[in-house]
């Protein structure tokens, strides 16, 4: 019996037939990588996103307001006027490509789904890491200046006053969380859409050394998954992230180390804070981009790989409403 084919020719001699390159092929590839971009679930999605404003799948354009307007009280002479000057931001989304696969010997239509799946979902995921560290990094404060908080930890959990530590880092407490809402009162940062972003081992220390914080945990529902993600409060929804970010400050240079600094020395790790309707993420067009080994002769492979238009910044140039939120050394 033939495989791709009916037996053919004298004697019974099998024959496979040619291989049959489906216009399916992209589609399934395409498709299930949206899938799995789609599903990735994390703290990016508390951004405002502006992907239906995405012209053409590449260009971003949005308008920023002008200044609120001066309010007089009791003047006595005719009431000036202003006109705002609106701004239109035309912003081209960055470019992700992830690097081809090339499978050799191997018929793409032949391929058990489960393996495309798993291709797929390879590139998937390292874009989306990719587009979530930028985010990340794109969201947080460069240096403490106007709009934008920077905080080391304290390790100190009223009423005591001795700091507790782990790894030589003084850990993240209620405390210092309740010092963050202050210090976002004061800078009149918008009181809804808080969002706190932390590394695992900062989330971890900051639920697991209070009352609070476990509770909202232990009141999850009972359905057998233990996956906490997001605790709540002083009016932050605090994140755990799902990846290692790699944002580090650096204490000498007080202000956020470049991206991709290894995290050591007096370059510590840190979390950050963005306001919701303050920040956005758009994407843009997948592309899908694909060569059977019929046409690469030279390679005598299947060779295929995928682009994604993204980009995430702070709406507003001159408000960049944001906080880094650092661990300080023991």
């Amino acid at each position: 019996m033939a495989i791709f084919g009916e037996p053919i020719g004298a004697a019974g001699m099998l024959v496979a037939a040619p291989p049959v390159v489906l216009d399916t092929q992209q589609i399934v590839f395409l498709r299930s990588l949206k899938e799995e971009y789609q599903a990735i679930d994390t703290w990016l999605s508390e951004a405002e996103d502006l992907s239906s404003f995405v012209e053409e799948g590449q260009t971003l354009v949005f308008p920023e307001g002008g200044e609120d307007p001066a309010v007089y009280k009791n003047r006595t002479t005719d009431i000036d006027d202003v006109e705002p000057e609106e701004t239109t931001h035309k912003v081209a989304l960055d470019v992700y490509d992830s690097q081809n696969y090339k499978l050799r010997n191997i018929l793409m239509h032949a391929l058990p789904f489960p393996k495309i799946q798993f291709y797929t979902k390879k590139s998937a995921d390292a874009i989306v890491r990719q587009e979530i560290a930028d985010a990340a990094y794109a969201f947080s404060p460069l240096k403490a200046q106007r709009k934008c908080i920077v905080m080391g930890s304290t390790g100190i959990s009223a009423p005591s006053t001795a700091a507790v530590t782990r790894d030589g880092f003084k850990v993240l407490t209620l405390d210092d969380i309740v010092s963050l809402a202050r210090a976002c009162d004061n800078e009149e940062f918008p009181s809804v859409g808080r969002n706190l972003v932390l590394p695992s081992d900062m989330w971890w220390d900051l639920v697991n050394n209070n009352t609070i914080l476990k509770g909202q945990l232990e009141r999850t529902p009972l359905n057998g998954i233990i996956e906490p993600l997001v605790v709540d409060y002083y009016g932050f929804k605090i994140h755990k992230s799902l990846q290692k970010l790699g944002i580090g400050y650096d204490l000498v240079a007080k202000e956020k180390a470049a991206q991709g600094t290894i995290i050591t020395g007096d370059v510590v790790p840190c979390g950050f804070m963005f306001i919701k309707e303050m920040v956005f993420h758009a994407g843009g067009s997948f592309e899908m981009f694909f060569k059977n080994k019929q046409q690469n002769t030279s390679g005598r492979a299947d060779v295929f790989g995928f682009q994604h238009r993204f980009k995430a910044d702070h709406q507003m140039k001159d408000q960049r409403y944001s906080a880094l939120l650092y661990m300080s050394k023991a």
